[in-house]
């Protein structure tokens, strides 16, 4: 289980009308916001030189085959992930039900063996190459969307429901790890907003479009065996591990919304817990004694 620092005491006399529980969900909630991105930072640091390479030789690949084959393989992830979003929220919540209140976990699980599998189908992909996409790219998805509905379940929500299928949906439509935002929040609200008036066909459409869009620019860096195997596995950890926190912060506010009522207050308490988290991590950076060689500010 994940150990998450205590609520700043200010924070806490500030923000009333929760209570100490869910101030204590929120405040986890914004901790992982604020790091949303940091695993993959992490892990491009260490494969970093690996992935530029790959990346290079992809793009003069590129090149050389012409933009309509890479257009074409693009589109190609794009219609896999659609297919699967229009046929498998049936199968991937195949034995998941609503847990009885008694034994529901006080927050959810870390979905290790999601993690695993997509690590694995990631790297059996990337050492098979481009052919091993065929089978990656559905699975990854399924696995990822089963994630996103077990986060769902154990935070009380009803999976057999409409609303929780859609908003399951919305969670993938949220971007990937690689859109690299200083204020992911404010990418976040902007993107449930403009999800809010969406017909559950064009939630598809759009989700297939901006995760398909990540599917195939790692197909790019998986194109060399055994290098794209590492690779594969390194980058499907990344997504797996980026759309559980999501679905984590994204089921706590939407039941704090549901309880309170309130969703301007809930929203302006998360933002103000997103900065503190932020400034935080700023400050432990500082502290750090190897800081001004490693982790310069800017």
């Amino acid at each position: 289980m994940s150990v998450f620092p205590p609520l700043p005491e200010h924070l806490a006399a500030k923000i009333g009308f929760l209570t100490d529980q869910e101030r204590r969900r929120l405040w986890e909630a914004a901790l992982l916001m604020a790091d949303s991105h940091r695993l993959l930072v992490r892990l491009t640091g260490v494969f970093g030189r690996q992935v530029e390479m790959l990346w290079n030789a992809t793009v003069q690949a590129r090149k050389k085959l012409g933009g309509n084959a890479w257009m074409d393989l693009t589109q190609k992830a794009h219609d896999a992930v659609e297919d699967v979003l229009w046929s498998s929220y049936s199968y991937a919540t195949f034995g998941l039900e609503a847990t009885p209140h008694f034994i529901r976990p006080k927050q959810p699980r870390k979905n290790v063996l999601h993690k695993l599998a997509v690590t694995t189908s990631g790297a059996a992909s990337g050492f098979v190459g481009f052919p091993g996409a065929v089978v990656d790219i559905p699975f990854t998805t399924a696995v990822i969307l089963r994630s996103i509905a077990e986060v769902a379940r154990d935070s009380g929500e009803d999976l057999s429901s409409e609303d929780t299928r859609r908003t399951c949906l919305e969670v993938l439509a949220l971007g990937g790890p690689s859109e690299c935002n200083n204020e992911p929040e404010t990418a976040y609200w902007a993107a449930r907003l403009g999800m809010n008036h969406l017909t559950i066909n064009l939630l598809i459409r759009n989700a297939a479009r901006r995760f398909g869009l990540l599917l195939s620019e790692k197909l790019m860096v998986q194109a060399v065996p055994i290098a794209g195997a590492i690779t594969g596995a390194v980058m499907n950890y990344s997504f797996a591990d980026y759309y559980q926190s999501m679905a984590k912060v994204h089921f706590c506010l939407r039941s704090l919304e549901r309880r309170t009522g309130d969703s301007k207050a809930v929203k302006f308490a998360f933002a103000e817990m997103v900065r503190a988290a932020r400034e935080r991590r700023r400050i432990k950076k500082r502290r750090h004694p190897l800081a001004p060689a490693l982790l310069p500010e800017r």
